[in-house]
C-alpha cells in the first residue's frame, strides 16, 4: 500500500502566545463554512483566530436544551486565553438558523425584524456572560446572511 502524504501549508506565521486575535464562534451550518472564513479572512485574521463551531452560536452557547454544549464553550474560552492570550470573542450567528428553529421558535427566520431580535437577545445574553466569566474579554457580535453579508451588532 502506498501512502502519499502532501501538505500546504496556508497558515501564517504566529507567536503561540499573543499572535492570536480572538477565539470566533459560529454556527455549524455547512452553507456558511466558506463565507465566515472569507469574512474573517477580509479582515486580516487568517492565522489569528480560534474557532469554536457549535449548532446556533450564541443560541447553542446559552439554550438551557444545549448546557453541556455551553461547558465546552467556556472550557474553549479559558483555554484560548492561557494559550494563545485572545483578546475577544467574536461571534457569528446567521440568518435562517435550523438551531434557531429548533431551540427558540420554529418561525425564527419568518420575519427579518423578529429574527434580527432573537439573534439579539441571544448575542446580549452571551456578552454578559462572557463580561461575568471572563472579565476584560471584548465581545465582537456579527449576524451573516445567507449572502455572505455581514450585519455587526451592539451589545
Amino acid at each position: 500500500m502506498n501512502i502519499i502524504t502532501t501538505h500546504t501549508d496556508h497558515t501564517t506565521a504566529v507567536d503561540t502566545a499573543g499572535g492570536t486575535e480572538a477565539l470566533v464562534l459560529n454556527c455549524m451550518d455547512h452553507r456558511l463554512v466558506g463565507a465566515v472564513s472569507d469574512y474573517l479572512e477580509g479582515r486580516g485574521l487568517r492565522g489569528r483566530y480560534d474557532q469554536i463551531t457549535l449548532a446556533g452560536g450564541a443560541i447553542g452557547v446559552m439554550s438551557d436544551q444545549t448546557s453541556d454544549w455551553a461547558k465546552t464553550f467556556w472550557q474553549h474560552v479559558a483555554l484560548a486565553r492561557k494559550l494563545h492570550g485572545i483578546r475577544k470573542i467574536i461571534v457569528i450567528d446567521h440568518r435562517d438558523c435550523g438551531a434557531c428553529k429548533l431551540f427558540v421558535r420554529s418561525d425564527c427566520a419568518e420575519d427579518r425584524d423578529r429574527e434580527l431580535a432573537t439573534h439579539m437577545k441571544w448575542m446580549e445574553a452571551l456578552a454578559d456572560e462572557v463580561k461575568t466569566r471572563e472579565p476584560g474579554l471584548e465581545v465582537e457580535m456579527l449576524l451573516m446572511d445567507l449572502d455572505g453579508s455581514v450585519e455587526q451588532l451592539d451589545v
